[in-house]
């Protein structure tokens, strides 16, 4: 029997079982570009404008961290800079998953044994999850390339920007096909995957900001960004991606050909028979369970920041060239100082990105239970609230850590370079802690979906946080009133350190988040498990 023995009939079971998962996930890319491409006219109609933002732009450090230059002000150029990195993490971020659930968490729940029982080859199952992945990122870069040049756009930069983002989901996918071999669980497969997926844009990120080319080939996504749609229509920057998934797939396969069905590379830790007294609580439980993801949240985020804050010098002197942005920061309270404006502005951005951790953390919740593990503890002496009440606590306290990291790790760089360490450290740590009760208005909402509907709370949870990043392109591409960002927690936290420090708006969010999570608990304390 061939190791890929029965991987049509596995193509075939994924496609049904994630019917409606995968469309979703790879069509709200589709989607999202299709969509931000045809407002960008509307917002910057005549090619003075499209001058004057891709000169305000490409001075402006926050944009280069966040997505990168623009390397050409027509339509299509502004389209393709506006949304090629959220549009990148998002289906890095679909594929990875997808490949983890037809993998790792097949093995997990013990199904991908009882297949093996049958004619299915040894490396039938990640062949086929590879096959799926890769064809659904060809297939959203086809539909955007269709998308885009029914708008008029040029065919051939229309077919490259399909093809930049498809090459971050594969890059990604078989990135999640090793990290599936390594581990003996798809949530600390996933973690690796993701927590490269973070650094490897941060490094990205730092290496627009300080103008560095070299740095940007440490990275795939400075990779995809080197392709340039609508701005030379680069396909070369194709082959180092070939190249890497090439590589990284065939380790993939070499560990699957050695490995133990069900096992990983890395050996579990086996835990003491006894838990000690500082295990004996909801709390301790919760943090023994999530403390991997914590601490790799925290590190990446403190990196993150010394990194933002060694670049934060030369940022400032960008803004400061900008007659624009200085305007901007004055309005917003800052007196002029650009750094301050540049800090904020990373901070704001960052909670965001976050609040992804949050809502995750909260999630486990849900993996607890269906695992069956829940099932176990609450047979004990320990009650719902009090099993549910450890973990959220722990979401509050370690999105607390992760903000802290982000702020520490800019003051710390930066202070140094000022020669006032400690009073850099006190400003942009107490900046970054400032967003804490936005970040948790999220995390409750993923707390009441849970106790409401558990099945879909996922799904509800980052709905509500890609609406609230929907209110920010709505005003910015399309125009529409900024009130309407009064709705979204992130607008309504003080902007630290530019902005005045006021707590009416923070001790409001921290109330609705209480309320929150609060009507989840209720609700899950009447409602079945499983």
């Amino acid at each position: 029997m061939s190791t890929l023995t029965g991987t049509g009939g596995l193509i075939r079971l994924i496609l049904r079982r994630d019917r409606v998962r995968a469309p979703a996930w790879f069509g709200l890319v589709a989607l999202l570009v299709i969509g931000v491409a045809s407002s960008v006219a509307g917002a910057y109609p005549t090619e003075e404008a499209r001058q004057v933002f891709l000169q305000t732009t490409n001075g402006d450090p926050t944009q280069l961290m966040m997505i990168g230059p623009i390397y050409d002000p027509s339509a299509g150029g502004l389209a393709a800079w506006r949304v090629r990195g959220q549009a990148a993490l998002l289906i890095a971020l679909a594929s990875l998953l997808l490949v983890i659930r037809a993998t790792r968490a097949e093995e997990e729940a013990g199904r991908a044994e009882l297949l093996g029982s049958t004619v299915v080859g040894r490396h039938a199952a990640l062949t086929a999850a590879l096959t799926v992945a890769f064809a659904a990122n060809l297939v959203t870069a086809l539909v955007v390339a269709l998308g885009l040049m029914s708008q008029g756009l040029p065919a051939r930069g229309s077919l490259v920007m399909g093809l930049s983002v498809a090459a971050a989901g594969w890059v990604f996918a078989a990135l999640a096909g090793l990290t599936a071999q390594l581990t003996d669980t798809s949530r600390t497969a996933a973690g690796i995957a993701v927590t490269a997926m973070g650094v490897l844009y941060a490094v990205r990120a730092v290496a627009d900001v300080g103008g560095s080319a070299w740095a940007s080939w440490l990275s795939p996504f400075g990779w995809t960004q080197r392709m340039r749609p609508f701005a030379g229509d680069h396909m070369w920057p194709l082959l180092p991606v070939v190249g890497l998934v090439l590589l990284l797939v065939a380790v993939a396969y070499r560990i699957s050909a050695r490995r133990d069905l069900g096992a990983g590379v890395l050996p579990p830790r086996l835990g003491p028979a006894h838990a000690t007294p500082g295990l004996r609580t909801s709390l301790a439980l919760a943090w023994r369970l999530q403390r991997g993801t914590l601490l790799a949240w925290a590190v990446a985020f403190t990196a993150f920041g010394a990194g933002l804050g060694g670049v934060a010098r030369s940022a400032a002197e960008q803004l400061n060239a900008s007659e624009a942005l200085r305007g901007l920061i004055e309005r917003m309270g800052g007196g002029g100082r650009p750094a301050d404006g540049f800090f904020a502005f990373a901070i704001y951005l960052m909670s965001q990105v976050i609040t992804v951790y949050a809502i995750q953390a909260t999630l486990r919740l849900r993996a607890e239970e269906t695992s069956g593990r829940a099932e176990a503890v609450l047979a004990g002496p320990v009650g719902r609230l009090r099993w549910a009440g450890g973990h959220l606590a722990l979401v509050a306290a370690g999105s607390g850590i992760v903000l802290a990291g982000l702020g520490l790790g800019m003051g710390l760089v930066h202070g140094l370079s000022t020669g006032d360490p400690g009073g850099e450290i006190t400003r942009l740590l107490g900046a970054s802690l400032t967003r804490l009760p936005s970040v948790l208005v999220l995390a409750a909402v993923a707390a009441l979906a849970y106790g409401l509907l558990p099945r879909l709370a996922a799904i509800i949870a980052y709905t509500a946080l890609g609406g609230c990043l929907a209110l920010e392109f709505a005003v910015e591409l399309l125009r529409v009133d900024p009130s309407v960002l009064r709705v979204s927690p992130f607008a309504q936290t003080p902007g630290l350190p530019v902005a005045e420090f006021t707590v009416t708006p923070l001790v409001l969010l921290a109330a609705v988040a209480t309320g929150l999570t609060a009507a989840g608990l209720a609700v899950l304390r009447r409602r079945d498990l499983g």
